[in-house]
């Protein structure tokens, strides 16, 4: 659409810059919200190629544009077959300012979707909220703030834009003049005065403009300490939890998990599979092991490259079927390890997120039935900012709970509590899932926390699956060095064989009588620390003891962990003998280490293992 002759170069000015940023708007939205996705070349790529009209010279950039939408340019000429001509035109003034004012734009709404927590939107997901519902209710929000620095950034950059629109709109004064041409004109002419009164007006649009960057910069340096209205300062709130009410007894539902997973990042392989009824899974294994990952696929967060998944007779993904529920409708909830409530929103809100398609009488009936159920009543018009640590989590336990979903998975939940925080944490949890009848699937790195919240146990590694079985199986016959490790052996020997019950651990040089053969695979045995015993003189019934000194004691609150070096068996004939051996490790009770002690000062005391105490291992 042409503009009227006579049009000013203000109003010209305006009025291509509004339109220009109302173009690259949705353009750059979508394009920042692709590209933060990507890594490695593919986003390297990306950004050189939408950032390049910042980088290049205006005039090159202009003389591109005009070889491409000419009268007789490739996207000119079907252009004026269908009647329309973009070169030497107001709409040109449109697109050039557009043009220029893109990389402004993605750029800054890139830097405020990247600042976002990655795990909200996924959270988001797994409470029923679909893709349109989770960017109009998390993302927008908060990145109204970045979005509003773009859209004052790329008006400025519009309205200052020179040579791009003077090489594909020209200087046509009441058509194409905006404030840059008229300035330039004025001053070809020698008519200052007109040229600083034109200027006057483009600094006063450009400072008005750098203004609102500044305003809407503040707001978003306050959205990333989330969520805290500057009118209601945090009050003081206790950090440990009252003894809340529960709500009564669920009844347990028919439970089944069923997976065969692959997947793969670069050189990481992934393929597990289980099938399991059990109703408290939890999961050990090191950094990096892909437990996490587990957890992604599951929920429906990451795609794997094949298998399937099946949930209470319920096919969530089949590769070879093409079935691949998204998450919204798998009734899988997340609970992660920094909580991800959403920060803009109040306790009640963040808790009833996930109940958006019931009628809002329920709705709050049963926020408010699950906020008691935490012990949050009070806190219920509190935002994420105002609350404890423990508070936090046990908002998101309440959100994750609330929807009644057909399982619960658990990232390292409780890993950024305290000792004390974390055993209240744990109780409720453990109470909560017990009484509200959710199954869960727990990921974490502490021994006692997956014995206490799981039935069984799931070891893996490197992707894949070690050991998997009833908790008390797994610690009491590990099988494998690293599943001893993980289930928190720290006294592990390589041995060698004397006879078909007879071996030598080689690091401790203990020979060791076994009451039957074990398997030839055995190349390991290994010794739980607490389950050794240091006295003065042997225990009765002990399957072995061996006389000991001690060489380190490590004191904690209520146990001690003493390390001793056995004066050991004689090397056999052709066995490596006297050379430095390892300490082995005890766990005591502070109260028998503090009667122990005197008899560790004056001589050697004597280290038994009970009988079944050794863990033979692969």
């Amino acid at each position: 659409m042409e503009a009227g002759p006579g049009l000013s170069p203000l109003v010209l000015s305006l009025r291509s810059a509004t339109l220009a940023v109302l173009l690259v708007l949705p353009a750059g939205f979508l394009a920042a919200d692709r590209v933060r996705r990507w890594r490695g070349a593919r986003r390297a790529t990306a950004d050189l190629l939408l950032l390049s009209p910042l980088v290049l010279p205006p005039t090159v950039l202009g003389f591109v544009l005009l070889q491409l939408l000419g009268r007789y340019g490739p996207l000119g000429e079907p252009l004026a077959r269908l009647g329309l001509e973009l070169v030497f035109s107001w709409p040109a003034t449109v697109l050039s300012a557009a043009v220029v004012a893109f990389p402004l734009m993605y750029r800054t709404l890139l830097a405020s979707l990247e600042q976002l927590d990655p795990g909200l939107e996924g959270v988001a997901r797994s409470l029923g909220a679909g893709p349109w519902r989770v960017w109009r209710r998390i993302t927008l929000p908060l990145v109204l703030p970045g979005l509003g620095a773009g859209l004052s950034l790329s008006y400025a950059r519009a309205l200052g834009e020179f040579g791009t629109t003077l090489m594909l709109a020209g200087n046509i004064p009441g058509r194409t003049q905006t404030l840059p041409l008229a300035i330039y004109a004025a001053v070809d002419a020698g008519d200052l005065p007109r040229a600083w009164a034109w200027t006057g007006q483009v600094l006063l649009l450009n400072g008005l403009c750098l203004g609102l960057v500044q305003l809407f910069l503040s707001r978003s340096r306050r959205t990333r300490r989330p969520g805290t209205p500057a009118a209601a300062p945090a009050p003081a709130v206790p950090p440990s939890p009252p003894g809340p009410p529960v709500p009564p007894l669920v009844l347990e539902r028919p439970f089944g998990l069923r997976f065969a997973l692959q997947q793969c990042h670069g050189d990481f392989r992934f393929e597990l599979a289980l099938d399991t009824s059990c109703r408290r899974l939890a999961i050990l294994g090191p950094s990096g092991a892909g437990k996490s990952l587990l957890l992604r696929l599951l929920a429906g967060l990451e795609r794997p490259r094949a298998g399937r998944i099946e949930l209470n007779g319920r096919v969530l993904f089949d590769a070879e079927r093409g079935i691949d529920l998204p998450p919204e409708r798998r009734r899988i909830a997340v609970m992660l390890q920094n909580d991800a409530l959403f920060p803009h929103m109040s306790v009640a809100a963040n808790v009833g997120f996930g109940l958006a398609n019931l009628p809002p009488a329920e709705r709050h009936a049963r926020v408010a039935a699950q906020l008691a159920a935490v012990g949050l009543q009070e806190q219920a018009r509190l935002f994420p900012a105002q609350l404890s640590g423990g508070q936090q989590q046990r908002t998101a336990l309440a959100r994750a709970l609330v929807t009644d979903p057909d399982l619960l998975l658990l990232d390292e939940p409780l890993s950024s509590q305290d000792t004390h925080r974390r055993q209240h944490l744990q109780q409720l949890m453990e109470d909560l899932t017990a009484r509200s009848g959710v199954p869960t699937l727990l990921v974490t790195h502490d021994m006692e926390e997956a014995y206490r919240l799981g039935e069984e146990l799931l070891v893996i590694d490197r992707g894949a699956l070690l050991r998997h079985g009833p908790r008390e199986e797994v610690f009491e016959r590990p099988g494998a060095v690293t599943v001893a490790r993980l289930t928190g052996c720290r006294n592990i020997s390589a041995v060698q064989w004397l006879g078909p019950t007879r071996l030598r651990a080689l690091a401790w040089g203990l020979d060791l009588e076994l009451p039957e053969p074990l398997e030839a695979a055995v190349s390991h045995v290994g010794m739980r620390a607490h389950q050794l015993e240091l006295a003065a003189a042997a225990v009765p019934g002990a399957a072995h003891h061996w006389s000991c000194r001690v060489v380190g004691v490590s004191e904690g609150p209520r146990h001690v962990s003493v390390s001793v070096v056995p004066q050991a068996s004689p090397a056999g004939p052709g066995l490596p003998g006297g050379g430095p051996r390892e300490p082995i490790l005890v766990e005591l009770p502070r109260r028998a280490w503090s009667v122990l002690a005197p008899a560790a000062a004056s001589g050697p005391l004597v280290i038994s293992l009970p009988a079944g105490g050794l863990l033979p291992l692969r």
